[in-house]
Protein backbone atom coordinates (compact mmCIF):
# COMPACT_ATOMS: atom_id res chain seq x y z
CA UNK A 1 0.00 0.00 0.00
CA UNK A 2 1.12 3.80 -0.91
CA UNK A 3 2.69 5.03 2.40
CA UNK A 4 0.85 7.93 3.79
CA UNK A 5 2.81 11.70 4.27
CA UNK A 6 0.61 13.89 5.46
CA UNK A 7 -2.49 14.40 7.35
CA UNK A 8 -4.04 17.79 6.85
CA UNK A 9 -7.66 19.59 7.22
CA UNK A 10 -10.05 18.99 4.70
CA UNK A 11 -12.26 21.72 3.35
CA UNK A 12 -15.51 22.04 3.91
CA UNK A 13 -16.48 21.13 0.31
CA UNK A 14 -14.56 17.90 0.92
CA UNK A 15 -16.18 17.61 4.53
CA UNK A 16 -19.79 17.78 2.69
CA UNK A 17 -18.81 15.23 -0.09
CA UNK A 18 -17.56 12.88 2.83
CA UNK A 19 -20.76 13.30 4.38
CA UNK A 20 -23.14 12.42 1.16
CA UNK A 21 -20.91 9.43 0.85
CA UNK A 22 -22.01 8.05 4.20
CA UNK A 23 -25.19 8.61 3.25
CA UNK A 24 -25.23 6.70 -0.37
CA UNK A 25 -21.60 5.11 -0.55
CA UNK A 26 -21.72 3.70 -3.80
CA UNK A 27 -22.44 6.11 -6.16
CA UNK A 28 -20.77 7.86 -8.82
CA UNK A 29 -23.02 10.80 -8.69
CA UNK A 30 -19.96 13.11 -7.87
CA UNK A 31 -17.44 11.87 -10.02
CA UNK A 32 -15.51 14.35 -12.44
CA UNK A 33 -14.73 12.58 -16.14
CA UNK A 34 -13.24 13.46 -19.47
CA UNK A 35 -12.21 11.51 -22.65
CA UNK A 36 -9.47 13.18 -24.85
CA UNK A 37 -9.29 11.73 -28.25
CA UNK A 38 -5.70 11.32 -29.16
CA UNK A 39 -5.29 11.44 -33.21
CA UNK A 40 -1.48 11.36 -34.48
CA UNK A 41 1.42 9.04 -33.95
CA UNK A 42 0.89 8.44 -30.20
CA UNK A 43 4.15 7.88 -27.88
CA UNK A 44 2.24 6.03 -24.40
CA UNK A 45 5.14 6.23 -22.70
CA UNK A 46 5.67 9.85 -22.92
CA UNK A 47 1.37 10.06 -21.79
CA UNK A 48 2.10 7.76 -18.98
CA UNK A 49 4.91 10.09 -17.53
CA UNK A 50 2.75 13.56 -18.17
CA UNK A 51 -0.09 11.76 -16.52
CA UNK A 52 2.43 10.37 -13.43
CA UNK A 53 4.08 13.97 -13.25
CA UNK A 54 0.56 15.73 -13.43
CA UNK A 55 -0.27 13.29 -10.51
CA UNK A 56 2.79 13.85 -8.34
CA UNK A 57 2.40 17.50 -8.93
CA UNK A 58 -0.94 18.16 -6.67
CA UNK A 59 -0.81 16.28 -3.91
CA UNK A 60 -5.32 16.23 -3.28
CA UNK A 61 -4.79 13.79 -6.51
CA UNK A 62 -2.84 11.25 -4.59
CA UNK A 63 -5.62 12.08 -1.26
CA UNK A 64 -8.03 10.17 0.14
CA UNK A 65 -10.63 11.31 2.95
CA UNK A 66 -10.83 9.69 6.42
CA UNK A 67 -12.56 10.32 9.91
CA UNK A 68 -10.06 11.65 12.17
CA UNK A 69 -11.87 11.81 15.85
CA UNK A 70 -14.18 14.78 15.38
CA UNK A 71 -13.26 15.73 12.05
CA UNK A 72 -12.58 14.80 8.34
CA UNK A 73 -9.17 15.10 7.21
CA UNK A 74 -7.48 14.21 3.98
CA UNK A 75 -4.51 11.92 4.03
CA UNK A 76 -1.85 12.40 1.48
CA UNK A 77 -0.04 9.61 0.02
CA UNK A 78 3.18 9.25 -1.52
CA UNK A 79 3.52 9.75 -5.52
CA UNK A 80 3.90 6.52 -7.39
CA UNK A 81 4.35 5.89 -11.09
CA UNK A 82 0.78 5.83 -13.05
CA UNK A 83 -0.06 2.38 -14.61
CA UNK A 84 -1.93 2.41 -17.82
CA UNK A 85 -2.33 -0.62 -19.71
CA UNK A 86 -3.35 -0.53 -23.81
CA UNK A 87 -6.87 -2.03 -24.38
CA UNK A 88 -8.37 -2.05 -27.69
CA UNK A 89 -11.77 -1.26 -29.06
CA UNK A 90 -13.28 -1.31 -32.58
CA UNK A 91 -14.08 1.72 -32.80
CA UNK A 92 -14.00 5.30 -31.06
CA UNK A 93 -18.02 5.27 -30.49
CA UNK A 94 -17.22 1.76 -28.56
CA UNK A 95 -14.44 2.96 -26.58
CA UNK A 96 -16.45 5.74 -25.60
CA UNK A 97 -19.33 3.88 -24.66
CA UNK A 98 -16.38 1.74 -22.53
CA UNK A 99 -15.08 5.38 -21.31
CA UNK A 100 -18.60 5.81 -19.98
CA UNK A 101 -19.04 2.84 -17.96
CA UNK A 102 -15.62 3.55 -16.13
CA UNK A 103 -17.07 6.97 -15.55
CA UNK A 104 -19.98 5.65 -13.66
CA UNK A 105 -17.61 3.55 -11.13
CA UNK A 106 -18.16 4.45 -7.54
CA UNK A 107 -15.02 5.77 -5.19
CA UNK A 108 -14.14 4.82 -2.13
CA UNK A 109 -13.09 8.49 -0.77
CA UNK A 110 -11.69 6.83 2.17
CA UNK A 111 -9.76 4.07 0.26
CA UNK A 112 -8.92 5.26 -3.02
CA UNK A 113 -6.87 6.82 -5.52
CA UNK A 114 -9.54 9.25 -6.50
CA UNK A 115 -8.11 9.14 -9.87
CA UNK A 116 -8.33 6.47 -12.41
CA UNK A 117 -6.93 6.37 -16.17
CA UNK A 118 -7.75 4.24 -19.45
CA UNK A 119 -5.81 4.40 -22.58
CA UNK A 120 -8.04 2.71 -25.68
CA UNK A 121 -6.80 2.81 -28.80
CA UNK A 122 -9.24 2.62 -31.98
CA UNK A 123 -6.25 2.51 -34.73
CA UNK A 124 -3.01 3.09 -35.69
CA UNK A 125 -2.97 6.53 -34.67
CA UNK A 126 -6.36 7.07 -32.90
CA UNK A 127 -6.90 7.06 -29.17
CA UNK A 128 -9.22 7.54 -26.08
CA UNK A 129 -7.19 8.51 -23.20
CA UNK A 130 -9.91 8.80 -20.49
CA UNK A 131 -9.83 10.44 -16.88
CA UNK A 132 -11.82 9.92 -14.01
CA UNK A 133 -11.56 11.69 -10.64
CA UNK A 134 -13.80 12.29 -7.63
CA UNK A 135 -15.16 16.07 -7.16
CA UNK A 136 -13.72 16.07 -3.47
CA UNK A 137 -10.43 16.39 -5.33
CA UNK A 138 -11.04 18.34 -8.63
CA UNK A 139 -13.68 20.85 -9.43
CA UNK A 140 -14.66 21.60 -13.76
CA UNK A 141 -11.82 24.20 -13.71
CA UNK A 142 -9.32 21.78 -12.22
CA UNK A 143 -10.20 19.60 -15.54
CA UNK A 144 -8.79 22.77 -17.97
CA UNK A 145 -5.57 22.80 -15.51
CA UNK A 146 -4.67 19.20 -15.74
CA UNK A 147 -5.20 19.39 -19.58
CA UNK A 148 -3.20 22.27 -19.76
CA UNK A 149 -0.51 20.40 -17.68
CA UNK A 150 -0.49 17.43 -19.47
CA UNK A 151 -0.19 18.71 -22.50
CA UNK A 152 2.55 20.74 -21.86
CA UNK A 153 4.16 17.65 -19.78
CA UNK A 154 3.81 15.04 -22.81
CA UNK A 155 5.23 17.46 -24.95
CA UNK A 156 8.40 17.33 -23.38
CA UNK A 157 8.17 13.99 -22.28
CA UNK A 158 8.71 13.02 -26.01
CA UNK A 159 11.73 15.17 -26.36
CA UNK A 160 13.40 13.48 -23.33
CA UNK A 161 13.02 16.29 -21.19
CA UNK A 162 12.99 15.82 -17.23
CA UNK A 163 9.41 16.71 -16.30
CA UNK A 164 10.44 17.54 -12.95
CA UNK A 165 11.88 20.70 -14.84
CA UNK A 166 9.16 21.33 -17.17
CA UNK A 167 6.49 23.30 -15.18
CA UNK A 168 7.28 26.07 -12.16
CA UNK A 169 6.80 24.50 -8.77
CA UNK A 170 3.17 25.03 -7.71
CA UNK A 171 3.31 28.08 -4.45
CA UNK A 172 0.96 26.03 -2.33
CA UNK A 173 -1.22 23.05 -2.97
CA UNK A 174 -5.00 22.20 -1.90
CA UNK A 175 -4.49 21.28 1.61
CA UNK A 176 -3.21 24.96 2.02
CA UNK A 177 -6.60 26.36 0.50
CA UNK A 178 -7.98 23.97 3.30
CA UNK A 179 -6.11 24.97 6.25
CA UNK A 180 -6.31 28.89 5.28
CA UNK A 181 -9.80 28.50 4.39
CA UNK A 182 -10.13 27.14 8.53
CA UNK A 183 -8.07 29.84 9.62
CA UNK A 184 -10.12 32.72 7.46
CA UNK A 185 -12.94 31.49 9.65
CA UNK A 186 -11.45 30.86 12.75
CA UNK A 187 -10.29 34.17 13.19
CA UNK A 188 -13.47 36.22 12.28
CA UNK A 189 -12.03 37.25 8.97
CA UNK A 190 -15.30 36.47 7.48
CA UNK A 191 -17.75 37.47 10.02
CA UNK A 192 -18.45 40.27 7.78
CA UNK A 193 -19.62 38.34 4.81
CA UNK A 194 -21.21 35.78 7.77
CA UNK A 195 -22.89 38.76 8.32
CA UNK A 196 -24.05 39.72 4.68
CA UNK A 197 -25.75 36.33 4.61
CA UNK A 198 -27.96 36.58 7.95
CA UNK A 199 -29.11 40.00 6.76
CA UNK A 200 -29.94 38.79 3.25
CA UNK A 201 -31.65 35.68 4.03
CA UNK A 202 -32.95 36.48 7.21
CA UNK A 203 -36.53 34.56 7.33
CA UNK A 204 -36.03 33.02 3.75
CA UNK A 205 -39.12 31.12 2.74
CA UNK A 206 -38.27 27.14 1.71
CA UNK A 207 -41.39 26.54 -0.15
CA UNK A 208 -41.14 23.02 -1.63
CA UNK A 209 -41.16 23.08 -5.74
CA UNK A 210 -44.41 21.30 -6.84
CA UNK A 211 -42.84 17.86 -7.87
CA UNK A 212 -45.04 15.61 -10.02
CA UNK A 213 -44.07 12.18 -7.94
CA UNK A 214 -43.34 11.53 -4.26
CA UNK A 215 -39.23 12.06 -3.54
CA UNK A 216 -38.14 8.22 -3.43
CA UNK A 217 -36.18 6.87 -0.29
CA UNK A 218 -33.30 6.25 -2.11
CA UNK A 219 -33.46 8.73 -5.28
CA UNK A 220 -31.55 7.44 -8.37
CA UNK A 221 -30.79 10.62 -9.61
CA UNK A 222 -31.71 9.88 -13.04
CA UNK A 223 -32.72 13.34 -15.18
CA UNK A 224 -35.60 14.10 -17.48
CA UNK A 225 -34.15 16.78 -20.08
CA UNK A 226 -35.64 19.56 -22.14
CA UNK A 227 -33.38 21.72 -24.48
CA UNK A 228 -33.22 25.58 -23.45
CA UNK A 229 -32.50 28.45 -26.26
CA UNK A 230 -32.17 32.27 -25.20
CA UNK A 231 -32.32 34.30 -28.46
CA UNK A 232 -29.05 37.06 -28.88
CA UNK A 233 -31.87 39.34 -29.71
CA UNK A 234 -34.16 39.14 -26.91
CA UNK A 235 -31.45 39.42 -24.31
CA UNK A 236 -29.75 41.87 -25.94
CA UNK A 237 -32.97 44.19 -25.72
CA UNK A 238 -33.56 43.44 -22.34
CA UNK A 239 -30.24 44.38 -21.50
CA UNK A 240 -30.52 47.36 -23.25
CA UNK A 241 -33.23 48.43 -21.47
CA UNK A 242 -32.18 48.00 -18.10
CA UNK A 243 -30.96 51.13 -17.95
CA UNK A 244 -29.49 52.91 -14.59
CA UNK A 245 -29.21 49.49 -13.02
CA UNK A 246 -25.98 49.09 -14.71
CA UNK A 247 -24.09 46.52 -16.57
CA UNK A 248 -26.66 43.51 -16.98
CA UNK A 249 -25.00 40.43 -18.32
CA UNK A 250 -26.68 37.97 -20.01
CA UNK A 251 -26.51 35.73 -16.97
CA UNK A 252 -28.32 38.22 -15.40
CA UNK A 253 -30.99 38.45 -18.01
CA UNK A 254 -31.23 34.42 -17.81
CA UNK A 255 -31.44 34.60 -13.83
CA UNK A 256 -34.39 37.10 -13.59
CA UNK A 257 -36.54 35.31 -16.19
CA UNK A 258 -35.80 31.91 -14.45
CA UNK A 259 -36.83 33.46 -11.12
CA UNK A 260 -40.14 34.75 -12.50
CA UNK A 261 -40.94 31.34 -13.45
CA UNK A 262 -40.27 29.75 -9.93
CA UNK A 263 -42.21 32.48 -8.39
CA UNK A 264 -45.05 31.97 -10.78
CA UNK A 265 -44.84 27.78 -10.33
CA UNK A 266 -44.33 27.63 -6.72
CA UNK A 267 -46.92 30.71 -6.16
CA UNK A 268 -44.21 31.55 -4.00
CA UNK A 269 -42.57 35.62 -4.39
CA UNK A 270 -39.52 34.49 -2.45
CA UNK A 271 -37.00 32.82 -4.84
CA UNK A 272 -33.78 31.44 -3.99
CA UNK A 273 -31.63 30.43 -6.53
CA UNK A 274 -27.95 28.88 -5.84
CA UNK A 275 -25.32 29.69 -8.69
CA UNK A 276 -21.72 28.11 -9.12
CA UNK A 277 -19.23 30.07 -7.68
CA UNK A 278 -15.15 29.12 -9.15
CA UNK A 279 -13.57 29.99 -5.62
CA UNK A 280 -10.25 30.66 -6.78
CA UNK A 281 -9.90 34.58 -6.22
CA UNK A 282 -6.05 34.59 -5.28
CA UNK A 283 -4.10 34.08 -8.29
CA UNK A 284 -1.93 31.27 -7.19
CA UNK A 285 -5.42 29.08 -6.77
CA UNK A 286 -6.12 29.30 -9.87
CA UNK A 287 -3.27 26.90 -11.07
CA UNK A 288 -4.16 23.93 -8.88
CA UNK A 289 -6.27 20.86 -9.30
CA UNK A 290 -8.69 20.53 -6.31
CA UNK A 291 -12.60 21.67 -5.23
CA UNK A 292 -12.93 25.14 -5.06
CA UNK A 293 -15.91 25.75 -6.94
CA UNK A 294 -18.54 26.95 -3.99
CA UNK A 295 -22.53 27.16 -4.34
CA UNK A 296 -24.00 30.89 -3.72
CA UNK A 297 -27.54 31.87 -3.11
CA UNK A 298 -28.97 34.49 -4.69
CA UNK A 299 -32.40 35.44 -2.88
CA UNK A 300 -35.09 37.17 -5.56
CA UNK A 301 -38.26 39.41 -3.95
CA UNK A 302 -41.10 39.46 -6.08
CA UNK A 303 -43.68 39.97 -3.62
CA UNK A 304 -44.67 43.43 -4.69
CA UNK A 305 -45.66 42.47 -8.43
CA UNK A 306 -42.66 44.59 -9.84
CA UNK A 307 -42.24 45.26 -13.70
CA UNK A 308 -39.25 42.96 -15.46
CA UNK A 309 -37.16 45.61 -15.47
CA UNK A 310 -37.23 46.24 -12.18
CA UNK A 311 -36.37 42.66 -11.29
CA UNK A 312 -33.49 42.50 -14.01
CA UNK A 313 -31.90 45.48 -11.28
CA UNK A 314 -32.91 43.31 -8.17
CA UNK A 315 -30.98 40.64 -9.83
CA UNK A 316 -28.06 42.50 -10.82
CA UNK A 317 -27.55 43.97 -6.90
CA UNK A 318 -27.76 40.57 -5.45
CA UNK A 319 -25.41 38.97 -7.88
CA UNK A 320 -22.91 41.56 -7.21
CA UNK A 321 -23.93 41.54 -3.43
CA UNK A 322 -23.46 37.28 -3.66
CA UNK A 323 -19.78 37.24 -5.56
CA UNK A 324 -18.64 40.01 -3.10
CA UNK A 325 -19.47 37.66 -0.22
CA UNK A 326 -19.06 34.05 -1.83
CA UNK A 327 -15.80 33.14 0.50
CA UNK A 328 -18.38 31.62 2.95
CA UNK A 329 -18.80 27.57 2.24
CA UNK A 330 -22.07 26.65 1.31
CA UNK A 331 -22.19 24.18 4.09
CA UNK A 332 -21.16 26.79 6.95
CA UNK A 333 -23.48 28.82 5.74
CA UNK A 334 -26.39 26.21 6.29
CA UNK A 335 -25.16 25.52 10.06
CA UNK A 336 -24.90 29.28 10.67
CA UNK A 337 -28.02 30.21 10.00
CA UNK A 338 -29.76 27.24 10.99
CA UNK A 339 -31.97 26.35 8.31
CA UNK A 340 -34.69 23.76 8.81
CA UNK A 341 -34.05 20.59 7.17
CA UNK A 342 -35.82 17.35 5.39
CA UNK A 343 -34.16 14.36 4.91
CA UNK A 344 -32.72 14.24 0.61
CA UNK A 345 -33.05 17.81 0.36
CA UNK A 346 -30.93 20.42 -0.20
CA UNK A 347 -31.33 23.36 2.50
CA UNK A 348 -31.99 26.71 1.34
CA UNK A 349 -32.30 26.07 -2.37
CA UNK A 350 -33.52 23.03 -4.65
CA UNK A 351 -32.07 24.31 -7.64
CA UNK A 352 -29.26 25.78 -9.30
CA UNK A 353 -28.36 27.88 -12.35
CA UNK A 354 -24.89 27.66 -14.12
CA UNK A 355 -23.58 29.52 -17.14
CA UNK A 356 -20.24 28.65 -19.02
CA UNK A 357 -19.95 25.24 -16.54
CA UNK A 358 -16.42 23.67 -18.24
CA UNK A 359 -12.86 24.81 -18.62
CA UNK A 360 -11.83 22.66 -21.53
CA UNK A 361 -10.88 23.95 -24.45
CA UNK A 362 -12.27 22.28 -27.52
CA UNK A 363 -8.81 20.97 -28.76
CA UNK A 364 -5.39 21.24 -28.02
CA UNK A 365 -1.90 19.97 -29.83
CA UNK A 366 1.02 18.30 -28.76
CA UNK A 367 4.34 16.78 -29.98
CA UNK A 368 2.14 16.16 -33.34
CA UNK A 369 -1.61 14.75 -31.76
CA UNK A 370 -4.48 16.49 -31.71
CA UNK A 371 -6.09 16.25 -28.29
CA UNK A 372 -9.89 16.80 -28.44
CA UNK A 373 -11.82 16.67 -25.17
CA UNK A 374 -14.96 15.29 -24.61
CA UNK A 375 -17.59 14.99 -21.73
CA UNK A 376 -18.00 11.82 -20.61
CA UNK A 377 -20.96 11.47 -17.75
CA UNK A 378 -24.58 11.68 -18.23
CA UNK A 379 -26.07 14.90 -16.72
CA UNK A 380 -26.38 13.88 -12.85
CA UNK A 381 -29.18 15.53 -10.27
CA UNK A 382 -26.94 17.02 -8.08
CA UNK A 383 -30.43 19.90 -7.36
CA UNK A 384 -33.77 18.74 -7.91
CA UNK A 385 -33.80 21.13 -10.98
CA UNK A 386 -30.91 22.80 -12.95
CA UNK A 387 -30.76 25.13 -15.54
CA UNK A 388 -27.17 24.46 -17.90
CA UNK A 389 -26.29 27.54 -19.93
CA UNK A 390 -23.51 27.66 -22.52
CA UNK A 391 -22.82 31.57 -23.47
CA UNK A 392 -21.91 32.67 -27.35
CA UNK A 393 -22.10 36.39 -27.26
CA UNK A 394 -25.73 37.44 -26.02
CA UNK A 395 -27.24 33.96 -27.05
CA UNK A 396 -27.81 31.47 -24.07
CA UNK A 397 -28.06 27.64 -24.89
CA UNK A 398 -28.41 24.60 -23.07
CA UNK A 399 -30.92 22.48 -20.60
CA UNK A 400 -33.17 22.98 -18.16
CA UNK A 401 -32.05 19.16 -16.02
CA UNK A 402 -35.03 17.88 -13.63
CA UNK A 403 -34.28 15.01 -11.41
CA UNK A 404 -36.57 11.60 -12.74
CA UNK A 405 -37.48 10.83 -9.53
CA UNK A 406 -39.51 13.90 -8.94
CA UNK A 407 -40.52 15.09 -12.30
CA UNK A 408 -41.75 13.85 -15.84
CA UNK A 409 -40.42 14.84 -19.62
CA UNK A 410 -43.96 17.37 -19.59
CA UNK A 411 -42.56 19.13 -16.79
CA UNK A 412 -39.59 19.40 -18.07
CA UNK A 413 -40.96 20.93 -21.32
CA UNK A 414 -43.25 23.33 -19.70
CA UNK A 415 -39.79 24.63 -17.35
CA UNK A 416 -37.90 25.54 -20.62
CA UNK A 417 -41.15 27.26 -22.45
CA UNK A 418 -41.84 29.55 -19.80
CA UNK A 419 -38.08 30.62 -19.28
CA UNK A 420 -38.57 31.34 -22.90
CA UNK A 421 -42.06 32.62 -23.14
CA UNK A 422 -41.30 35.48 -19.91
CA UNK A 423 -38.18 36.41 -21.76
CA UNK A 424 -39.99 37.26 -24.83
CA UNK A 425 -43.18 39.02 -23.03
CA UNK A 426 -39.98 40.94 -21.19
CA UNK A 427 -38.13 41.89 -24.33
CA UNK A 428 -41.85 43.00 -25.87
CA UNK A 429 -43.09 45.03 -23.02
CA UNK A 430 -39.77 45.33 -20.36
CA UNK A 431 -42.77 47.45 -18.17
CA UNK A 432 -44.89 44.35 -18.11
CA UNK A 433 -45.55 43.11 -14.24
CA UNK A 434 -44.36 39.76 -13.10
CA UNK A 435 -47.95 38.82 -12.89
CA UNK A 436 -48.70 39.44 -16.35
CA UNK A 437 -45.90 37.70 -18.08
CA UNK A 438 -46.94 34.49 -19.90
CA UNK A 439 -46.25 31.39 -18.08
CA UNK A 440 -47.04 28.03 -19.64
CA UNK A 441 -45.77 25.98 -16.39
CA UNK A 442 -48.11 28.48 -14.40
CA UNK A 443 -50.67 28.88 -16.47
CA UNK A 444 -51.21 25.40 -18.03
CA UNK A 445 -50.64 23.14 -14.30
CA UNK A 446 -52.16 25.89 -11.61
CA UNK A 447 -55.15 23.48 -10.82
CA UNK A 448 -53.32 20.22 -11.21
CA UNK A 449 -50.27 21.28 -9.45
CA UNK A 450 -52.72 22.97 -6.86
CA UNK A 451 -53.49 19.12 -5.42
CA UNK A 452 -50.45 17.36 -6.54
CA UNK A 453 -47.90 19.66 -4.47
CA UNK A 454 -45.67 18.47 -1.87
CA UNK A 455 -47.46 19.08 1.81
CA UNK A 456 -45.34 20.84 4.53
CA UNK A 457 -43.94 18.49 6.81
CA UNK A 458 -46.26 17.47 9.61
CA UNK A 459 -46.48 19.91 12.45
CA UNK A 460 -44.71 18.11 15.77
CA UNK A 461 -46.35 16.95 18.67
CA UNK A 462 -44.12 17.45 20.70
CA UNK A 463 -45.09 18.44 24.66
CA UNK A 464 -44.29 22.70 24.08
CA UNK A 465 -41.71 23.60 26.94
CA UNK A 466 -40.61 19.93 27.97
CA UNK A 467 -37.76 18.67 26.69
CA UNK A 468 -38.57 14.66 28.12
CA UNK A 469 -36.50 12.07 30.16
CA UNK A 470 -35.97 8.54 28.00
CA UNK A 471 -38.76 5.99 28.36
CA UNK A 472 -36.73 2.81 26.34
CA UNK A 473 -33.51 1.27 26.22
CA UNK A 474 -34.04 2.40 22.53
CA UNK A 475 -34.01 6.18 23.69
CA UNK A 476 -31.88 5.50 26.19
CA UNK A 477 -29.15 4.42 24.16
CA UNK A 478 -29.49 7.40 21.84
CA UNK A 479 -29.42 9.19 24.56
CA UNK A 480 -26.07 8.41 25.75
CA UNK A 481 -25.00 8.75 22.11
CA UNK A 482 -26.30 12.79 21.93
CA UNK A 483 -24.62 13.42 25.10
CA UNK A 484 -21.69 12.18 23.56
CA UNK A 485 -21.69 13.58 20.24
CA UNK A 486 -22.78 17.00 21.41
CA UNK A 487 -20.84 17.44 24.81
CA UNK A 488 -23.91 18.02 26.57
CA UNK A 489 -24.68 16.89 30.42
CA UNK A 490 -28.13 15.60 29.36
CA UNK A 491 -30.55 16.08 26.22
CA UNK A 492 -34.32 15.56 26.44
CA UNK A 493 -35.76 12.99 23.74
CA UNK A 494 -38.43 15.62 22.48
CA UNK A 495 -35.47 18.32 21.63
CA UNK A 496 -34.40 18.88 17.73
CA UNK A 497 -31.18 17.43 17.11
CA UNK A 498 -29.58 20.27 15.08
CA UNK A 499 -31.29 22.97 17.68
CA UNK A 500 -29.63 21.49 20.42
CA UNK A 501 -26.37 22.13 18.98
CA UNK A 502 -26.06 19.34 16.13
CA UNK A 503 -24.83 19.78 12.72
CA UNK A 504 -24.18 17.20 9.59
CA UNK A 505 -20.54 15.67 11.20
CA UNK A 506 -22.04 15.23 14.55
CA UNK A 507 -25.20 13.29 12.88
CA UNK A 508 -22.46 10.83 11.57
CA UNK A 509 -20.87 10.78 14.08
CA UNK A 510 -24.18 9.70 16.01
CA UNK A 511 -24.90 7.09 13.39
CA UNK A 512 -21.07 5.87 13.20
CA UNK A 513 -21.27 4.93 17.39
CA UNK A 514 -24.93 3.33 17.31
CA UNK A 515 -23.49 1.43 14.18
CA UNK A 516 -20.44 -0.25 17.01
CA UNK A 517 -22.70 -0.61 19.13
CA UNK A 518 -24.59 -3.10 16.76
CA UNK A 519 -27.73 -0.44 16.22
CA UNK A 520 -28.14 0.73 12.36
CA UNK A 521 -29.74 4.03 12.21
CA UNK A 522 -31.29 5.86 8.91
CA UNK A 523 -28.56 8.07 7.95
CA UNK A 524 -30.77 10.03 6.14
CA UNK A 525 -33.06 10.59 8.47
CA UNK A 526 -30.48 11.22 10.93
CA UNK A 527 -28.82 13.86 8.64
CA UNK A 528 -32.97 15.75 8.63
CA UNK A 529 -34.08 17.10 11.56
CA UNK A 530 -35.31 14.72 14.28
CA UNK A 531 -35.23 14.14 18.33
CA UNK A 532 -34.75 11.13 20.00
CA UNK A 533 -38.61 10.37 20.04
CA UNK A 534 -38.89 10.64 16.47
CA UNK A 535 -35.92 8.59 15.81
CA UNK A 536 -36.89 5.70 18.51
CA UNK A 537 -39.96 5.23 16.82
CA UNK A 538 -38.28 4.09 13.60
CA UNK A 539 -36.05 1.23 15.20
Amino acid sequence: MTEDLYVLPASYGQQRLWLLEQIDPDTPLYNEAVGLRLRGPLDTAALTAAMSEVVARHEVLRSVLELEGAEVVQVVREAEPLALPVHEADSHELALAQARELAAVPFELGRGPLVRCRLTRTGPDDHLFTVVVHHAVADGWSLGVLLAELTALYTEAVRGTDLSTVLPELAVQYADFAAWQKERLDTGELDGQLDHWRERLAGVAQPALPTDRVPAAAPERGTVQAPLRLPAAMVRQLRAVAGDTGDVTPFMVALAAYAVVLARWTRSPDVVVGLPFAGRGQEELESLVGFFVNTVPVRVDLSADPEFTAVLGQVRGRCVDAYGNADVPFELLVETLKLPRRSGRTPLTQTMLAVNNTWLPDRAEAAGVTIEPTTLLQERAHFEITVDLDGDGDELTGAVVLQADLFTQETADLLARSVTAVLRGAAVAPGTKVSALPCPLADERAAAREEEAVTAPATSTRPAGQTGAPRSATEIMLARLWTEVLERDTVGVHEEFYAAGGNSLRAVRVVMRAREQGVELPMERVLGEHTIRELAELL
